[in-house]
């Protein structure tokens, strides 16, 4: 293993190059298509074995293996968040401005270094004459940021592996699940009027504020693992513009984060239960899941709710054990700690599929989606050398007794 280590430094300084790249190269939620050329044709240069486009445009990487063991997915997506303004940045946020061991920009730890580190794993272990005993699948999708439609259609159009690894940051350390999102909308309708004579109309702004106001104090479900669950008012949209004039209807957008035991409708159920106790003057509401429109660069439409759903993973799970061992002879450091992320990810959508998943990945946790993101560069290689070790590590098959 400390082999692979050794290859990946060998490899730094392309691997460098391509993750600057893949950073200079703006590729917000439906705009990878320039990216997604950059990733295929890095791997054919590195000389994957089959590379391929599906009609989303997600860009999939094949390293056979010798067919014994396990196929091994590495999941990666190619969008991004917006950055802002960019006087907020200490950095452009599109430089790669390189300092101090660090890459910084805009999606250097969500997650261009990952992909870029994912991709030149399966250079280490050609480098390396190492043949895992099942496929590799490099998986760089689209859309995550918006509702994961990438990895949705690569599970659609029947792509699988027996096992895989989400690469969003994780500090090297091993994750083993994540709550779920649910983007819940809460639409609130009245009468308005002249705000003169509110008494003529019905103000929806007074039904939404009990509302809110009850989701302080709600009970809700706990979990050994994750917590429990959490509700976030984040958005109030009104169908008015003037100053002068009161709603007729508002809309309140919810960020619910689940966890495994609950689902989209017990979710919305209990929470139109309490809504309904708060409307007051007549108003009337409703509680569902936001519905999104999505485009991908290649001209796929697609309407769908936007959910991602929760994973766990149980401690005991022996592929936990052989990544943690991996890691361990790669490194020749102490047993990785195996926790849970804080945020979603598409490795919900894989589990759901019946693929189990592991997270890991460079980058550091607290800096995503934030405008101090960063990546160490050590990470990036360690990453590469990483995720070689894992697939290798994964797709043996199982020993008898």
């Amino acid at each position: 293993m400390k082999l692979l280590l050794a290859l990946a430094s060998g490899s730094s300084e392309a691997l460098l190059d391509f993750a600057r790249r893949l950073v200079r190269t703006p590729s917000l939620s439906g705009h990878e298509g320039e990216v997604a050329a950059m990733v295929a044709a890095e791997m054919r240069s590195l000389g994957y074995d089959e590379v391929w486009r599906d009609r989303s445009g997600n860009v999939i990487g094949r390293l056979k293996g010798s067919g014994t063991g396990r196929s091994v997915m590495l999941n990666g997506h190619m969008d991004h968040v917006d950055p802002g303004p960019p006087a907020a940045w200490a950095h452009p946020p599109y430089e790669g401005h390189l300092a101090e061991g660090r890459l910084h920009g805009r999606a250097t730890a969500d997650m261009k270094g990952a992909l870029a580190a994912q991709v030149y794993s399966v250079a280490v272990l050609k480098q390396a004459g190492l043949q895992p005993s099942g496929d590799v699948l490099v998986t760089a999708v689209v859309q995550e940021e918006t509702g994961g439609l990438g990895t949705q259609c690569l599970l659609e159009e029947g792509l699988r592996a027996d096992c895989a690894i989400v690469g969003e940051a994780t500090s090297l350390q091993l994750m083993r699940g994540h709550r779920g999102r649910l983007e819940l909308l809460v639409d609130v309708a009245g009468c308005s009027v002249h705000a003169s004579t509110p008494e003529r109309g019905a103000n929806p702004h007074f039904s939404v504020a009990r509302f809110v106001e009850r989701l302080r104090g709600l009970d809700l479900p706990r979990d050994a693992d994750f917590g429990g669950s959490s509700v976030a008012p984040t958005l109030v949209v009104s169908d008015q513009t003037a100053g002068n004039v009161t709603p007729g209807r508002l809309t309140l957008h919810l960020d619910y984060r689940t966890v495994p035991a609950e689902d989209a409708a017990s979710v919305t159920a209990r929470l139109q239960h309490v809504l309904e106790e708060c409307l007051v003057d007549g108003c009337t509401g409703k509680v569902e899941v936001e519905l999104q429109r999505m485009v991908t660069y290649t001209g796929m439409e697609r309407v769908m709710p936007n959910v991602f759903p929760a994973y766990r993973l149980d401690p005991g799970e022996p592929l936990l054990d052989r990544a943690r061992g991996a890691l361990v002879e790669l490194t020749g450091m102490t047993p990785p700690e195996v926790g849970v992320w804080r945020f979603s990810t598409d490795g919900g959508y894989l589990m759901r599929a019946g693929i189990p998943v592991l997270g890991y990945g460079p980058g550091e946790e607290d800096l995503v989606h934030t405008t101090r993101e960063s990546i160490a560069v050590d990470d990036l290689v360690q990453g590469a050398a990483g995720y070689a070790a894992l697939c290798l590590a994964l797709s043996q098959p199982d020993t008898g007794s």
